[in-house]
């Protein structure tokens, strides 16, 4: 174990310069990015150890281990995750090697985890807790660090974990707690300054990477507002360009040297790099702060050389459905009615006067709603956003659309901007659905994103009618979308799907449509078992037409369980087509019948495109 180290006393010293981006330079030494650079600290070592005699030479007063993606699921990415202990013991030996002899000390880097955290993602807290005391126990059994800097997190809450894995093995090691941050981002500075730097578990604060040595500047200005902690500044070199199948950041040295006496001059304790900085870099920084006189923490001096933009705080408080006027849905429930929507498939290409005959049937049987799905298994229609906006804005009458809205086809920044656009154009309401894989569709070679599942989508769009996006920052205005999700009371592992719906009512959800119900127990038994995470359910209703069918949705369609007893049912039509609608009518009658005093509400799909279908089941529903 190294000797005992304060790092906020270290800090308060002078104004320290930090080391830059090793992963840059080892990709300018050609290690390219289809391995990761911390597999270099067993296959290349004297490289590596090079990086960070440069960066001492150069004046780096602090270096960090080459381990940012030290993390299990980032290594098993390459297959190599079983090597973590390895790697850590290698970054160790190589770095204190390095340092050897020098007033430089050694700061071992986490970065964050690799995939998508609760609420947006399927990896809970308690597991990144699990692997940051994993690689905390693995630091100290190999003679440890002089302190830990976990960096470039966006997800606050996942930082909070990490430092709380750390300190569930080390309660001793300083920790240097580092955010991606934007400027604008003003409530994640503050929950940053709160939530991390009061918690008595760091002894500083950074913010490093971000949109250029410009904008952290300002993020700088509003972050000391907040805290009295030492904080570190590291800058990318600018943003990246590709050229010729390289990146390449094209701040010059002497720039970010100008910008490391503005750090200093408005209180920052280190100044340091990030992605696109070298050698080079680190040594303006050092020439720059040697010839600034050091100067005292001036909030005032900040306020008025640097900031510009006063300080707003946006409130995040969940507004209720009732609160979203512009949600047809939340309109409907609060008035007490009961909800009716039908399903039907968007357009194949442009030709929609097919299309345009059911919505006006529909219509015209006193309807209020049509759910539109998006890329129903996996297959290319029209965007169920557009055709949704074209219904709700253009169309002349009451008929709404709830258009289902997939992370199966969008990336994180597609999907929060695909939901602005659609609620700027006239869309109030979603059913978020994850999306069946591509390859049930007809383009089986399509990737598939999935960065997030439903419920991160579901928290997604919470945060936008929040006024915020999942990040923190403030959009100056709140959607007011109705989310909807789905939920399947017949889902085979019903302890499973009982914990992703408690997930989606945490996340914002606000109302139900559940996969096609064939048995109302089934449904009763959900609806008791959710207990007080009941949300209102609208019954999915699909009216069989055949016996094919029926056997098709039983053995084909992912996540529907149609019982024996509707199988025999629908095998005594025969081959008789009348015979076999009239027998799915009256199945979905004794469905309906059984839930209207248990519900809030019905979703009775189409089949195969047969809207008559449902109009005559609910012609023999109506009075």
């Amino acid at each position: 174990m190294r000797p005992e180290f304060n790092l906020a006393h270290f800090l308060g010293k002078d104004i320290l310069v930090f080391d830059g981006g090793v992963s840059t330079e080892l990709y300018s030494r050609g290690f390219y990015i289809n391995r990761p650079f911390e597999e270099l600290n067993l296959t290349s070592p004297a490289d590596v150890e090079a990086v960070y005699r440069g960066f001492i030479e150069a004046g780096s007063d602090v270096i960090t281990t080459n381990t940012f993606g030290i993390a299990s699921p980032q290594l098993a990415r390459f297959d190599i995750a079983e090597q973590q202990p390895d790697i850590i013991e290698a970054a160790l030996k190589i770095a204190r090697k390095a340092t050897a002899g020098k007033d430089c000390k050694v700061g071992f880097s986490i970065g964050p985890i690799g995939d998508l955290v609760e609420p947006l993602g399927s990896i809970g807290l308690s597991e990144v807790i699990l692997e940051f005391a994993q690689i905390a126990k693995s630091v100290n059994a190999n003679g440890g660090a002089d302190f830990f800097i976990l960096e470039t997190f966006s997800n606050l809450d996942e930082l909070r974990a990490g430092i709380n894995g750390v300190r569930s093995i080390d309660k001793q090691t300083p920790i240097l707690a580092s955010i991606y941050v934007r400027s604008q981002e003003e409530e994640k500075l503050k929950k940053f300054a709160h939530t991390i730097g009061d918690s008595g578990d760091v002894q500083a604060l950074g913010i490093n990477c971000g949109d250029g040595p410009s904008d952290l500047l300002r993020a700088l200005g509003k972050l000391l507002e907040l805290t009295s902690l030492p904080i570190i500044v590291q800058p990318n070199a600018g943003l990246p360009r590709q050229i010729n199948g390289r990146y390449f950041y094209m701040t010059s040295p002497d720039y970010l040297g100008k910008f490391a006496k503005r750090y200093a001059s408005a209180g920052a304790t280190g100044v340091g790099g990030c992605c696109g900085t070298g050698p080079s870099h680190i040594a303006a920084i050092k020439s720059s702060l040697a010839m600034a006189q050091s100067q005292s923490r001036s909030n005032k001096d900040v306020g008025r050389n640097f900031i510009d933009i006063g300080w707003q705080v946006v409130s995040a408080e969940r507004p209720s459905l009732q609160q979203r006027e512009a949600s047809r849905v939340g309109a409907l429930l609060a008035a007490g009615k009961k909800f009716l929507s039908v399903e039907i498939l968007p357009p194949i290409g442009l030709d929609v006067e097919k299309f345009q005959k059911s919505l006006d049937a529909i219509e015209s049987a006193g309807i209020p709603f049509v759910n539109i799905p998006d890329g129903a298994r996996a297959s290319t229609r029209m965007s169920s956003l557009h055709i949704s906006s074209w219904i709700n804005d253009r169309r002349s009458g009451q008929l709404k659309a709830i258009p289902h809205f997939t992370t199966r086809d969008r990336n994180l920044i597609a999907l929060q901007s695909d939901l602005i656009g659609a609620h700027f154009c006239g869309v109030k309401d979603v059913l978020v659905v994850t999306g069946d894989p591509p390859k049930l569709g007809n383009n089986k070679e399509a990737t598939a994103v999935y960065d997030i599942d439903s419920i991160g989508l579901t928290y997604m769009i919470d945060c936008l009618n929040r006024g915020v996006s999942p990040m923190g920052e403030k959009l100056g205005s709140c959607t007011q979308f109705g989310i909807g999700v789905a939920s399947n009371p017949t889902a085979i592992n019903l302890e499973t799907e009982i914990q992703r719906w408690k997930y989606k009512v945490e996340s914002g959800c606000d109302y139900a449509i559940t996969q096609p119900i064939f048995d109302p127990e089934a449904f009763l038994a959900w609806k008791d078992s959710v207990g007080s995470n009941y949300r209102p359910h609208f019954i999915g209703i699909w009216p069989l037409i055949s016996l094919r069918n029926a056997e098709f949705m039983a053995n084909e369609v992912p996540g529907i369980h149609v019982p024996t007893w509707v199988i025999e049912e629908m095998s005594k039509a025969g081959d008789n087509k009348e015979e076999a609608i009239k027998r799915g009518i009256e199945i979905a009658q004794k469905v309906m019948h059984r839930l209207d005093s248990e519900c809030e509400g019905y979703c009775i799909s189409a089949p195969l495109g047969k809207v008559s279908v449902v109009l005559d089941l609910l012609g023999k529903q109506v009075d």
